[in-house]
C-alpha cells in the first residue's frame, strides 16, 4: 500500500504511542490519524474537517471506555463512501457480544493487542505486509 491514510480509534495513550512507534520503526509510509472515541472518528470521516483522502484502513478498539465501536462500525457500513474501508478491531479485552457484532459488520479482522511494545512492532509488521499485498480501489474520494 502506497502512502495513504489510516485512522486509529483508541483512547489508551500507551497503546497509541506503541502503534506510533511501531509505524515509525517499520517505516510505514501511511499517515496515522488519531481519534479518541467514535464521535471524534466520525467527524474525521464525515465532519467539516474530514480526512482527505478517506482512510483505506481503520484500526479500532471497540471495547475501550467511551468508544462505541459497534455504533461507529454500523455507520461506516451503511455510508456509501465509507463502507469499503478495511476495519480491523484490535482489542485487549474479550467481549463475545462485541466480537460477534463486529464480525457481522464485515470487519477485516478481530485481533488481540500485543501487550509489549516489542510485540507491537512484530504485530504491525505482519499487518503491513498484508496491507501491501492486497488491492485497494484507485478511486479518489
Amino acid at each position: 500500500m502506497t502512502s495513504s491514510n489510516i485512522l486509529l480509534v483508541d483512547n489508551c495513550s500507551s497503546d497509541v504511542e506503541n502503534v506510533k512507534n511501531a509505524f515509525s520503526e517499520i517505516g510505514i509510509k501511511s499517515t496515522l490519524h488519531l481519534a479518541q472515541n467514535d464521535a471524534e472518528a466520525w467527524l474525521m470521516l464525515q465532519g467539516e474537517n474530514k480526512i482527505s483522502p478517506i482512510p483505506k484502513i481503520i484500526l479500532i478498539d471497540i471495547n475501550e471506555e467511551s468508544v462505541n465501536g459497534i455504533k461507529l462500525l454500523s455507520k461506516i457500513r451503511i455510508h456509501p463512501a465509507l463502507k469499503s474501508i478495511l476495519v480491523f478491531v484490535i482489542t485487549r479485552t474479550d467481549n463475545e457480544v462485541n466480537k460477534a457484532a463486529a464480525l457481522n459488520l464485515n470487519i477485516a479482522g478481530y485481533m488481540h493487542k500485543p501487550f509489549e511494545s516489542t510485540n507491537t512492532t512484530d504485530f504491525f509488521s505482519i499487518l503491513n505486509d498484508y496491507w501491501n499485498i492486497i488491492e485497494f480501489s484507485s478511486e479518489k474520494k
